[in-house]
């Protein structure tokens, strides 16, 4: 039997180029491994909760974010709408580089799963470890491990992805 792939929706701030830069890498990456990902409908950015990105919102297993700045009203808007469709804040997962940002400023820190991560001093693997101590529960089946280990290998990538950003901008 084949493993069920998660689809999971990439967010970004609009206007953070590194975001979005690591989100659609993530997206082609994820396609080409057979994930399904969806990535906010950013044409529409004047209106709140436009009705694609909420489409995509809903198809989703998982909401995933690395974030690099605060949290725009617009994402703030994606991870409410996020909340109400998975009640589960285990399925949102926000992680965070703590050289560029102390917190990402979301509104309420109980409906998501944060994850800060400072390139510097934790290998991918030790922040992998978090978000599975923080993801995983007791319904964890052997259908959900496969597909949660779908969602770490591409978290994976885009912790290593937000890694080599951080290595070649200079932070230490």
């Amino acid at each position: 039997m084949m493993a069920k792939t998660p689809k999971i929706f990439i967010s970004y701030n609009p206007k953070a180029l590194e975001e979005e830069t690591l989100a659609v890498r993530l997206q082609t990456i994820g396609a080409v491994n057979g994930f399904d990902t969806f990535l906010p409908d950013r044409f529409s950015e004047n209106v709140p909760r436009d009705s694609e990105t909420i489409r995509r919102i809903k198809l989703s297993d998982y909401f995933v974010m690395f974030a690099s700045h605060n949290i725009s009203r617009a994402v703030q808007d994606e991870i409410d709408i996020a909340f109400e469709h998975f009640n589960d804040p285990s399925k949102i997962i926000i992680i965070y580089n703590q050289h560029q940002v102390q917190s990402p400023g979301v509104e309420n820190p109980n409906t998501v799963t944060l994850i800060p991560f400072d390139p510097s001093k934790e290998t991918v693997d030790k922040v992998i470890s978090k978000v599975v101590a923080r993801i995983t529960t007791e319904e964890y089946s052997k259908s959900n491990q496969e597909t949660t280990n779908g969602l770490l290998a591409l978290l994976g990538i885009g912790l290593g992805l937000l890694a080599l950003a951080a290595i070649f901008s200079g932070e230490d």
